[in-house]
């Protein structure tokens, strides 16, 4: 090898092993951008060293470091749903007939309302300006600072799990079988497929990719793998997989919690089905059981289970699970930025018998890393 290879290899080598490392995805998505230490200029987040923010193009330290304890950032008798961290503040829906959307700042602080009443809100998507919700039987978008509130369409029963993108907002509609979208400016929705394995009672779980929608459900609630059809509408495409509501997808692959059979597996798959790996699993008992979501960053694919108290991740590619971090409380829902992972816990207490709901804020990476 000559002087100048053995330069270039050293140099890669060095880029590889720094600060902003990421885990080998060959088969997934990998981040293009070059780690950047605090103070200086990014494009994005993941160009940030060790979970760094990208803030106003320069780099900030995260805001969840390793080795950090939990913090809670809000606490209190209302049920928490619909879990969103995007930008600046965690936001949250307080899950009831008298519900109402809600946010907070992800270093913590004041809560600020977002929208006063909004009941059996499961599922937020936001873009740069606005959440977009299930309010009952409407689709409702909201601005992200409070100020406002408006109707996207109406008279629909849906899936309480809906998507978007730049354009459309996505939903299911089980009692009519239908898939629906309608414009985020709003507008009449269309139906842009029938699923006839859906049924009334179904609450399935829907997510968006660059180009199809795909849903699922599980439990006596069932059908088998996953559903999907084109963004534009079309026929029902059948994807090969377990009945569940716990997947999430990146840009190449779809990842998912098989909870069909003993043992319980992770896996994941090709979009269309092909080429499925578990990743990793585990005998099926009532100590571990699966009780959360899953979250996912360029990086891992994330769970909870052990009766949700314990906090998982693995490498998108395989390898030895890691725990996170356990509970004293059962897990609900969660999902991760750059540096942090955002969880709601549900605990009753011994002495009064009372339920309490926390929203926590814990690192995603472990001392070391």
């Amino acid at each position: 090898m000559n002087e100048w290879k053995v330069v270039v290899v050293l140099a890669a080598a060095f880029v590889g092993a720094g600060c902003g490392a990421r885990t080998d995805l060959p088969e997934s998505r990998r981040s293009e951008e070059v780690c950047a230490a605090v103070g200086e200029e990014c494009r994005t987040s993941a160009a940030c060293c060790g979970g760094g923010q990208c803030i106003a193009g320069v780099c900030a330290a995260p805001l969840c470091k390793p080795g950090d304890a939990p913090v809670v950032l809000v606490s209190g008798p209302e049920r928490i749903s619909g879990l969103l961290a995007d930008g600046d503040h965690v936001y949250f829906a307080h899950y009831g007939a008298t519900g109402a959307v809600l946010r907070l700042p992800k270093a913590g602080g004041a809560i600020e309302t977002i929208v006063p009443s909004a009941s059996w809100t499961e599922s937020l998507v936001a873009d740069a300006s606005s959440l977009y919700f299930m309010d009952g039987d409407q689709i409702m978008r909201a601005s992200k600072d409070g100020s406002g509130s408006s109707l996207v369409a109406d008279n629909q029963e849906g899936s309480m799990s809906i998507a978007a993108d730049a354009s459309f907002v996505y939903w299911i509609d089980p009692a009519d079988q239908a898939v629906r979208r309608v414009s985020k400016s709003g507008g009449t929705p269309d139906t842009l497929a029938k699923d006839e394995d859906l049924t009334p009672d179904m609450v399935p779980r829907m997510i968006a990719d660059d180009d199809k929608l795909y849903w699922s459900a599980r439990g006596v609630w069932s059908m088998p793998g996953f559903h999907a059809t084109p963004k534009e509408g079309g026929a029902v495409l059948f994807v090969e997989g377990a009945a569940t509501t716990h997947f999430v997808a990146d840009s190449m692959f779809l990842f998912w919690i098989a909870t069909d059979a003993s043992p319980v597996r992770v896996v994941r798959t090709r979009k269309d089905g092909s080429e499925a790996k578990t990743l990793t699993k585990w005998a099926f008992d009532s100590n571990s059981d699966l009780a959360a979501g899953m979250a996912q960053d360029d990086n891992y694919v994330y769970w909870a289970n052990g009766k949700a108290r314990r906090m998982n991740r693995i490498a998108k590619t395989g390898g030895e699970p890691v725990e996170l971090f356990s509970s004293p409380d059962a897990i609900n829902q969660f999902t991760v930025d750059t540096s942090c992972l955002y969880y709601t816990t549900t605990g009753v207490s011994n002495e009064t018998g009372e339920t309490t709901t926390s929203l926590l804020r814990a690192p995603r990476f472990l001392p070391g890393e």
